[in-house]
Order: structure tokens, then sequence, then C-alpha cells
């Protein structure tokens, strides 16, 4: 696999992970697992700690309780006729009591966690989480809930699952979930063990950190048959003696042996019968490589609903690169991924050479790319066109560059299949092209209802 980038992101890449473009992630819709450094408003240090007593500290009856201690105080501090000082001072005893049974309520547990790291959008990550009480005092109404979440994962429930009441000693297993909506890597950074025990005023809680990748694949759909031109070219050696499959081998015939043969091949009744030894000589078979392009190219500048659009075309191409290359892989091809963002990669799968784990890790990390990808990805695929039979080209518009990249690679001997994914109507009319062939348009409710045929 080659890929060429600085380093993996350590918040979220492939799908915009960072801090959202509209007000959505503002505080009512921003809970106490996601990690603020990516709200879009509390940016300031005094804000952040705001943020976190309230979410973190607070539970919902005390912040119910907070909201009338400050309307006592703000009735009583106006007129001492008004004898409403009286309760205040109960309440911000109250406070007091709650505070300190916080300080010595503090969870003493040991944690771990055991979760998958890869998991496709749109599915909820299962975590297996055991807690073993280690305090003197049992642990009671502890819950566990995700700390410091990127904005694309949700914790299932929000509000965390509680823990049965523990003795010293004890351990006790329980699962939550983690929502993940959109592809990308991103970086879990720890769990919360709280507990709102004596009062169920303040939570009194322990964080966990632990940083670990979580890899969101883009979601597919499996393909049952896909037509594209091909053409057998031998590849002796190399790529094909890689194959953890075995080889595929043609029976040519039978000779006598000569040192060095490989004592395996000794067909033993052919010696037998001829009283001298006989070896079953074999060809190997040809077998197909393919190559899968996927166009990056969002444009800058234009209207911003244009751009969405363009960015919702990119991750339905994505997911239609994925549901390709899976089964190209199932076919037992090679198959080179080329796909350029920011950054170049290419894998080459199939033949058990790489799973398509590793092929969905790359199509996880691409991002839109704002110049045109193919002077990058032209260069590279023509050193290997000579190897290459098939070229399957997932675009995202069809106009005089993609036209002239597809008939370069034909020009080269390779077979060419052209998958559009787009809403709009394309630059080019692609119907009126010959040269092209038939080019398949896949527009949003066609991903939608699922493409099995291409």
């Amino acid at each position: 696999m080659t890929a060429r980038k600085k380093g993996p992101p350590t918040g979220g890449s492939g799908a915009n992970a960072g801090a959202p473009d509209t007000l959505e992630g503002l505080f009512p819709r921003f809970p106490g697992t996601k990690d603020i450094r990516y709200h879009p408003v509390f940016q300031g240090g005094l804000s952040r700690w705001v943020w976190r007593y309230y979410t973190h500290r607070l539970t919902r009856a005390g912040r119910w309780f907070l909201g009338l201690t400050c309307l006592l105080g703000l009735v009583g501090s106006t007129s001492l006729e008004i004898q409403t000082y009286i309760p205040f001072l109960y309440a911000f005893a109250f406070w007091t009591v709650a505070g300190a049974a916080a300080a010595f309520s503090r969870p003493r547990v040991a944690f771990v966690a055991r979760h998958a790291d890869r998991v496709c959008a749109g599915e909820t990550l299962p975590v297996e989480i055991e807690i073993e009480q280690r305090g003197r005092l049992g642990g009671a109404d502890l819950n566990v809930l995700p700390s410091g979440l990127p904005i694309p994962v949700d914790a299932i429930p929000e509000g965390g699952v509680p823990v049965p009441p523990l003795r010293r000693g004890e351990k006790a297993r329980v699962r939550l979930g983690l929502l993940c909506r959109r592809r990308g890597v991103y970086v879990l950074r720890g769990y919360r063990v709280e507990t709102d025990f004596p009062l169920g005023l303040l939570n009194a809680y322990r964080v966990f950190g632990e940083e670990r990748s979580l890899l969101v694949y883009p979601p597919f759909h499996r393909l049952a048959r896909m037509e594209m031109p091909t053409g057998r070219r031998f590849h002796a050696g190399g790529v094909a003696l890689a194959s953890l499959l075995g080889d595929s081998f043609e029976f040519l015939g039978n000779r006598e042996y000569r040192e060095g043969d490989n004592v395996r091949d000794i067909d033993w009744r052919a010696t037998a019968r001829l009283d001298t030894p006989i070896l079953r000589e074999y060809r190997e078979e040809f077998f197909l490589r393919v190559a899968v392009v996927l166009d990056t190219h969002v444009p800058r500048g234009g209207r911003r609903d244009e751009r969405e659009a363009r960015r919702a075309a990119l991750e339905r191409a994505i997911s239609v690169c994925a549901g390709i290359t899976d089964y190209i892989a199932r076919q037992e091809y090679i198959v080179d991924l080329f796909a350029a963002g920011p950054n170049l990669y290419h894998l080459t799968a199939g033949r058990s050479l790489a799973y398509l784990d590793q092929i969905l890790d790359i199509l996880a990390c691409v991002e839109e790319n704002p110049d045109e990808p193919f002077a990058v990805i032209e260069p590279q695929i023509d050193e290997r066109l000579a190897q290459i039979n098939s070229v399957v080209c997932v675009f995202l518009d069809w106009d005089e560059t993609r036209r002239a990249f597809v008939e370069n690679l034909r020009r080269g001997g390779a077979g060419v299949k052209v998958v559009l994914v787009r809403d709009a109507p394309p630059t080019l009319d692609p119907s009126g092209d010959e040269r092209a062939g038939a080019i398949p348009v896949i527009g949003r409710a066609d991903f939608e209802r699922g493409v099995e045929e291409l």
C-alpha cells in the first residue's frame, strides 16, 4: 500500500469531522459526552469550564434546583421585608452539604472497555465495559458514559448506562453503544464513571482516559453483477505468487524429471509404469488486474448549496467505489485502488494480498480535493498500465478533463468502464459520447434504492 500523507488525524477525517458549519452543535444539542474542543461557541477557558460544570457536575435535578436557588437569592436581595432570603440560606446550606458529599463520593473503581476498531457508517458500535469496585464503601448509583466523543459519534443511550450496586471486589459488566453517523478516522478519548449519591444534585465522577482510534468505513451495497470490458494479460510471478489462496495452474503434460524439479510434481503412477521419474508439467493461468479510480474533486467557490450537493455526491461515490472493489475482490481479481484527495492513496489488493478491510480503510480516509486529482493519479496509473486489464472510473462529473483521461487509458490498451455519480446534469452529455460507451449515472434516488448492477 502506498499512501502519501503527513500523519494520521487526531480528531477525525474524511467526512468534515471538525466543527460543524451550522448552529447544530450549539449548547442545547451538544451533550456532555462530546469533546468541548469541537464546540463552535465555547472557545475560551472560562466558558469551557462552565460548560463542563453544567454538563458533567450538575445532575438534571441539580440544574433545576440551581435555578430555583438563584431565583430565591435574586428576590431575597431586593427586600428584607419579604423574607425569601431564609429559604435561600437553606438552599445554600443544602448545596454546601451536596458539595462536601460529592468530594467524598468519587467512584473508586477499576475500568476496562473493549470494542472493535472498525465499524460501518450508520451502525452502532457495541462497547463492552467491565467495572470492579475498589473502594472500601460500596459503589452506589454508578453510571457509565463516553467522554470526549467527536461530533459525528453519539452515545447510545445519550445519558449513559447504569451499573448495579457493587461491593468491594465485585465486578459488573455493562454495554453501551456508539452510533457513528459519518465515515472517517476518529479518536475515542475515554469514558466517565459518575454517581449522584447521596443527594442527587451533584455528580462525583472519574474520567478514564484511553485514546483509541476508531475507523468508520463507508456503507455500501454489495453488487450482484457488473459488466466491464476486459483483456487478459499474462502476469508471471510477482503479484500472482503472493496469493494466499494458492496459484491457479493449467496441466500441460508429463516429462522426465530433471535435477532441481519439485518432487511434489512427480507423477508416481507414470514413474512406476515407465520405471523412471516422470514429472507433471503445469503452466500458470492468466488472471485479471483491475484499477479503480475515484474522483474526489469538489471545486472551490460557487454557492454553498452546490458545494454541499457535491460533497454529498462524493460520499455516495465513495460508497459506490467500496461496492465495486468488494465485487472485484470477490472475483479474485487483482485490484489497484487509486484515490487522490490532499494525499495520494494507492492500494493493491485481491487474491488475498490484502483484505477488504484495507480497501475500506483507504476509503474511510479519503477527503475532498479542491484541485483536479488526475494530474496526480495519471502518472501513477501510467506506470502500471501495461499490467492492468481494465480500469473502472467513478467520476463526479463528465467533462473534457475526464474524457481525455479515459481516452489515454484506452490508448494504453486497457478496457475502461465509467460510472458517474451525480444529481445535477453533467458538464457534457455522457449519452452523446460513443467512444466512452454506456455510462451509468447514479443519482441520489438510485443510491438510496441500492445499486445491485453496473
